[in-house]
């Protein structure tokens, strides 16, 4: 694999992503308001009000017994309980476990949104052609094209991580006395779940843009990735379902197989003409 032409495909597309607003504006655009805005404002309203202004008072507060009575006994669940108010409660319970999976949600989404762009941009810009005719082996391709979704969205992620760590624990520290988003369940998450997860939906949007005409087609086929994240945070919210540290182990080792199973199909498509057919025709 000749490293150099990887490295100049990587630099293009990241290049051309920067230029389209319809790229990074979302992504851009979904971190900041669910990874920082709405837990910094769930943390103020939940640390230093006496309710959140959206609670429905006795209804939040049964839901909130029921996940409660649903957790094990830990450290957690004994601070979860000392707090005083329903707010901060609330809030505690949303910053250490609901945020999870909204994390999950917007990783795949950040993901979603530059993968789906890989080989549909280039037709849409008519460059397509010249890739297929061009000096470059299938594999140089998929890699390239791989690598130049997966750092800015990783970059991405772990940037909106720590402008939250630093936002939220600023905010919460005084009320809670400790540092959120460096527990076990949070680490496990952000070193182990999420590279897996950005990689799995890169490897299959990318297969996914590879058979598409259009953008919109790409996104409409990668947008029911995001379906099952939307169920979880359901679950959470409910208390029917809670993610825990081995969840997220056997999540990441799950992500991780099929990495490896779109690794081994993508390598078998080395004939560029059935690849691309219905891009080029």
């Amino acid at each position: 694999m000749n490293k150099r032409i990887v490295s100049a495909l990587i630099k293009k597309d990241i290049k051309s992503m920067l230029l389209s607003k319809r790229t990074w504006g979302p992504m851009l655009l979904v971190s900041i308001l669910l990874c920082i805005l709405l837990p910094a404002a769930i943390a103020y309203g939940g640390a230093y009000k006496d309710n959140l202004s959206f609670m429905s008072g006795q209804n939040i507060d049964k839901t909130m017994e029921s996940v409660v009575d649903r957790l094990p006994s830990s450290d957690f669940k004994d601070q979860l309980l000392s707090l005083d108010t329903l707010g901060q409660k609330f809030s505690f319970f949303f910053l250490s476990y609901q945020l999870v999976s909204i994390f999950l949600m917007v990783t795949v989404i950040n993901s979603m949104v530059t993968a789906t762009s890989s080989f549909v941009s280039e037709k849409e810009r008519g460059t397509l052609e010249t890739l297929l005719f061009s000096p470059i082996t299938i594999k140089e391709l998929f890699v390239g094209k791989i690598l130049a979704s997966f750092i800015p969205s990783i970059i991405i992620t772990y940037v909106a991580y720590l402008a939250s760590f630093a936002l939220i624990n600023s905010l919460t520290f005084k009320v809670f006395h400790s540092l959120l988003f460096i527990n076990p369940m949070w680490l496990l998450l952000m070193f182990w779940v999420v590279p897996g997860l950005v990689l799995f939906n890169i490897l299959l949007n990318v297969l996914i843009s590879a058979k598409m005409k259009t953008y919109q087609e790409a996104q409409q086929f990668g947008g029911l990735l995001i379906l099952p994240f939307v169920g979880l945070i359901v679950s959470q919210a409910t208390g029917l379902f809670l993610v825990s540290p081995m969840v997220l182990i056997v999540l990441g080792a799950l992500l991780y197989g099929l990495v490896v199973g779109l690794l081994l199909l993508i390598t078998k498509m080395t004939k560029r003409n059935s690849l691309f057919e219905s891009q080029i025709h």
